[in-house]
């Protein structure tokens, strides 16, 4: 009988060779070059259209899960040895208040949930206020009604509608606490010798402050975490007291000369990312974007960057534009409004926009070349002056423009394209 660690290895080892050989198919066997964002610098001889004129920054989409179910150990690790910038963690509160990492509110998508019959009886429907939009979900099982023990229980399996995606490391991962996820990243520093950046996504936070002492519950619980495992300075006082309970593991010192990666916090609700700024120094805010209008607008980003350091918009803002996104999404908006805030900034100025405020702009998310790009000018080919037709083109026309991070999948992929269009663009 294998164990858990073998196992663990075996499925490291497989899924990186899978991504070797992709990498070998798509660009023959030339070497890799490990650039990170502080040698960036030294890897171009005109610099990039950034705001710091260095290269993007490349953060693992919930790790790389492209070839492992997404937010397990094993993803984690995929994506620091192929060399991500940032690995992603999204944060949920289980009903016994512990931070566990998970993307959607609920786990019947990505775990096997549906076949422990103990849990059975926690199935259910909710609906819930997310950045003012009414969300819906039937016959789940929601994170906040379990215990951290009944969550432990669970194995994460791919979403089985990605089939392209390896299927056989399922049920071999479980769900891991957001402090097990900072502990992986620490260690993933000293093990292969260069910092990675963390950056915890704190998912619907009224949603999980329902029913809690205070509405600040789920923000300050992870404030505290990450202060603990030294990404984080506490700026503005938090509600210590009512953590009492929040018993965490005694940290284990790097090694003489070895500092942390950078961290940053990420939110939709932009209450919680204006909180996360004020309360935490040194910690920049990425504010998620996707269906505010005015987000879009000269002085929309003017209040955006009073607390904002990163703009993460969904991609096609790029491309087909703010007016033809939002009506995709069924959203309206106040035209008088728009027009008093400047209007709606074009897609090809808005990093430029942004950078103009001393702001960084991370569209999200570019996948892997299995899965459709997802931009509406595919199915309308009026929307939008550009349309890119591969991965390739895709990402060429994003560097172009100056985006300064990128939600990426398939990450071996997607550095191969930075440094091609280095080398052929750039240098």
């Amino acid at each position: 009988m294998f164990s858990t660690r073998l196992l663990y290895i075996l499925a490291v080892v497989v899924a990186g060779t899978v991504g070797s050989l992709l990498v070998m198919q798509l660009w023959g066997s030339r070497p890799l070059v490990w650039t990170t964002p502080a040698t960036a610098s030294m890897q171009t001889k005109s610099g990039w259209n950034t705001l710091s004129g260095k290269l993007p920054v490349l953060v693992g989409h919930r790790g790389e899960k492209a070839f492992m179910p997404e937010h397990s150990r094993a993803s984690y690790w995929q994506a620091a040895l192929e060399g991500a910038d940032y690995i992603e963690p999204d944060l949920a509160l289980t009903r016994d208040g512990h931070l566990v990492v998970n993307h959607n509110e609920w786990l019947g998508d990505n775990t096997n949930v549906a076949d422990i019959p103990s849990l059975s009886h926690l199935r259910t429907n909710k609906t819930w206020l997310d950045n003012g939009r009414s969300i819906s979900v039937t016959n789940e099982w929601f994170i906040k009604d379990m215990t951290l023990a009944q969550v432990k229980q669970l194995r994460i399996q791919q979403d089985p509608k990605f089939a392209w995606r390896p299927q056989h490391f399922n049920d071999m991962f479980s769900v891991l606490t957001f402090e097990e996820y900072l502990q992986i990243v620490r260690n993933l520093t000293v093990d292969i010798g260069r910092p990675f950046g963390v950056i915890p996504e704190l998912k619907s936070p009224k949603f999980y402050n329902d029913g809690r002492s205070y509405p600040r519950y789920f923000e300050d619980r992870a404030i505290l975490t990450l202060s603990h495992y030294e990404w984080a300075d506490v700026s503005v006082e938090v509600n210590r007291s009512a953590h009492a309970d929040l018993k965490l593991q005694p940290l284990r010192a790097l090694p003489v000369g070895m500092e942390l990666g950078p961290s940053a916090w990420q939110s939709f609700d932009l209450d919680t990312a204006e909180y996360l700024s004020a309360h935490t120094r040194n910690v920049p805010v990425v504010a998620l974007v996707e269906t505010l209008p005015w987000v879009f607008t000269p002085g929309g980003l003017d209040k955006l960057s009073k607390f904002a350091a990163i703009i993460s918009p969904w991609k096609d803002f790029f491309v087909a534009g703010a007016e033809n996104v939002l009506r995709s999404f069924n959203v309206t908006w106040d035209s008088e409004e728009i027009k008093s805030l400047g209007g709606f900034i074009s897609p090809r100025e808005f990093a430029a926009e942004a950078h103009h405020r001393n702001v960084s702009i991370s569209p999200y998310t570019f996948y892997d070349s299995h899965q459709p790009m997802a931009y509406l000018c595919q199915q309308d080919t009026s929307l939008g002056t550009f349309c890119p037709t591969d991965k390739q083109a895709e990402f060429f026309y994003f560097f172009s423009l100056g985006v300064d991070y990128m939600f990426v999948e398939n990450i071996v992929e997607a550095r191969l394209l930075r440094e091609k269009y280095a080398n052929q663009v750039v240098a």
